[in-house]
């Protein structure tokens, strides 16, 4: 039996203090900043031919995706059974990139941290920058795909300003985006 399990992570540590945890809602499209340069093409699929003793989990774990996806793309009518010499074809890792959701926001209002390219199992942790010092908060695992989400709201009393969001990760993994936290009612 095969079990896809998404990755959807709060910054617990958001809940501590004045920070609470939620999920945000979107407003406007938010600006990305990424480690490694973007491209408008699309790269090609990896064929990948199975060797004795691959499974479906452990092949999808190679090539930081899920097993879902591969059953997907070669319409495996018995995911269960692969057999050694069999071609799959297997879409390449997303690209290393944290998008902030919305761009810009008031306080109370939550900002979407998603971060795509990490590594399967990654322990990754979300620092937020902001004009009155730093927040860190728990790590959270990456899915098998290596995507990270969480949420960050700022409290009553925080400046606006820019905040910048670093997302770490203990094999490796770094990204950098920023938000802007503007004055007013929250929308």
């Amino acid at each position: 039996m095969i079990v896809v399990v998404a990755c959807v992570a709060m910054p617990t540590g958001c809940a501590t203090g004045a920070h609470s945890a939620r999920r945000a809602r979107t407003h406007r499209p938010a600006t990305t900043t990424t480690t490694r340069p973007t491209t408008t093409t699309t790269a090609p699929l990896i064929s990948y031919r199975v060797q004795r003793g691959d499974t479906l989990t452990s092949v999808a774990k190679r090539f930081r995706t899920s097993p879902a996806t591969i059953i997907f793309l070669n319409r495996l009518a018995d995911p269960n059974h692969l057999t050694e010499g069999q071609t799959l074809l297997i879409p390449p890792p997303a690209a290393l990139a944290l998008r902030v959701t919305p761009a810009q926001g008031h306080v109370g209002e939550g900002f979407q941290l998603d971060l795509t390219g990490a590594k399967p199992a990654e322990a990754v942790v979300f620092e937020i920058d902001s004009p009155a010092g730093k927040y860190t908060g728990h790590p959270h695992l990456a899915a098998d795909d290596g995507s990270v989400t969480a949420t960050y709201i700022p409290s009553v009393g925080d400046p606006v300003g820019t905040y910048q969001v670093i997302a770490t990760g203990n094999l490796g993994t770094t990204a950098r985006a920023s938000f802007r936290v503007v004055a007013g009612a929250q929308g």
